[in-house]
Formats: C-alpha cells, structure tokens, sequence
C-alpha cells in the first residue's frame, strides 16, 4: 500500500453490546488498538439516559485504557430516532438525541459523529421527507460546527434512510451545503446498495470522511450480516486497493456485530491481525 496503512485501523466496541462496557474496555485495551469507534448504545452509554458529568467520567475511563475515539456513532436504528420524521415531535426529540450526542463526543474529545439521515415511510412522498432530513441536517451541522466536529452520513438499506445509495448522498451534501457535513463509505452496505467502491468513491468525489470497515455475507445463516475480513464475499484486497488509489486518509473503523455477540474479542482479534497484516 502506498498510503493506506496500520495507523488508520480502529476498533470499535459494537460487538461488546452484550457485555458491560468495563469488559469491553479491557478487551479493546488488550486486542492493543489506541483508535475506537464508540457506539454510544445501552448497556454502554444511552444518550438518553447519559449526563454531561457521565460523559467526563467516561473520557477518564477511555483513558485509563489507552483509548482515543475517533467517531462517535450512537445507536439510531434500533431506537425510535428519525430526524426526517413527518411527526414534529419525534423529528424535534431526533434532533435533540443528535445534539447530546455531539455535545457528549465533544467531552470526550472525539471530532467526528456519524448520524443517519432519516428514513422515508414507505407510502409517504419521498421529496416531501428528503425536505425535513435537509432541515434537519443543516441545524445539525450547524450545531456541530460550534464544536469543532464533522458530522458523516451514510448509505444503507432504503427501510433506514433516505439516502439510497452514494448518489443520494452526494445530492443531500449538495442539499445542505455546510463544509463540515462530509460522505462515508460502509463497506457491507456497498452490496447492500448495489455498488462498487469505484462509484462510491466517484460520487464522493474522493472526499471520503469515514470508512465502516468489514466483510459481508449476504447468504447463508445469520445473513445478511458485518462479517470479519476474510470470511465473506466481499473483494477486500480490491477495496484496499481503491481506497488506497483515492488516498483516503481516514479511519477503518471495524464495525462487528451479530453474530459475534457471543464472542467479541476473538472476532474483533481476528479482524485485527487480518488488517494488521494487510496494511503493515
């Protein structure tokens, strides 16, 4: 690799969901990765249930492990969070969730959040929705600007935003128009939206913010699921390689879930060494 290298790897604590935050801790600590990305969920840390004092207390925490995060990603699909909600009062409470989540990733010193955009019901008007994601990703940017944080959006499945594919993305940047609002790229939702990295990294015109790194199974039991590098279908060596061409200067951020909550570290590990190894 002529840029990508070991010191973009992050770790990340979405495995762990089944365990205390204090073992997840101590594991990362010991798979040995300074960079984690946070998902802010409970038992770990609920934005609704979190206070400022709590979010010192967790930065002290990270510290005393070794560990520096680099995006804060709070749980927004599980929980009843959508900004371009028809409903005034569930896009007003949406909103509110994402400020406190800046205000908590500006404690513990991370300057970077990934929210969703908004999703769209399925027998609503589209544009109509697209509208109320634009407002509210503007305030939003707005707010996290006073920060000093970007906020990054992503592509997934149509059932969870409104931002279909890459394309959608570059349309709602354009939409919004403020310098800190950036694109990422969720290597498992590639397949999901139908795409290459070539088009993802064409319609963001290189300007990547973040990268969920994983591999993908599609089929089979448990599918779809965020698999470990290597055990997947996913071309990841080509991947690499375009990120690598693009320059990207970001983060891989090893996002791992279902159907390793039963064993967290040795999947996160295993993801590890197999970077560690690609990337030197």
């Amino acid at each position: 690799m002529k840029n990508l290298s070991a010191k973009q790897i992050a770790t990340s604590n979405f495995p762990y969901y089944r365990y205390t935050l204090g073992y997840a801790l101590d594991s990362l600590q010991r798979i040995g990765v300074e960079a984690i990305e946070f998902y802010a969920n409970d038992p770990h840390f609920n934005i609704d249930d979190k206070t400022p004092a709590e979010a010192k207390s967790l930065k002290k925490k990270l510290a005393d492990h070794g560990l520096r995060v680099i995006n804060w990603c709070p749980e927004q699909v599980k929980y009843p969070i959508n900004i371009a909600s028809p409903d005034p009062f569930c896009r007003k409470r949406s909103v509110e969730y994402y400020v406190k989540s800046i205000q908590f990733a500006s404690e513990v010193e991370c300057r970077s959040c990934q929210f969703f955009a908004g999703w769209n019901m399925l027998d609503r008007d589209f544009e109509t929705t697209w509208k109320y994601s634009i407002d509210s990703l503007s305030y939003l940017a707005d707010v996290a600007a006073g920060y000093g944080l970007t906020i990054s959006i992503e592509a997934a499945d149509p059932l969870v935003t409104v931002l279909h594919d890459t394309s959608y993305i570059k349309r709602m940047l354009k939409d919004v128009g403020a310098p800190n609002l950036k694109g990422m790229i969720d290597i498992y939702c590639l397949g999901i939206c139908g795409e290459t990295i070539e088009t993802a990294l064409a319609n963001l015109d290189n300007d990547v913010a973040h990268c969920h790194f994983s591999d993908a199974c599609y089929e089979g039991d448990n599918a779809p699921y965020h698999s470990i590098p290597g055990t997947g279908s996913v071309d990841l060596d080509h991947i690499l390689e375009k990120l690598d061409e693009a320059g990207y200067e970001g983060y891989l951020s090893l996002e791992l879930m279902q159907p390793y909550e039963t064993c967290p570290e040795e999947a996160m590990q295993k993801a590890v060494d197999w970077m560690r190894k690609k990337l030197g």
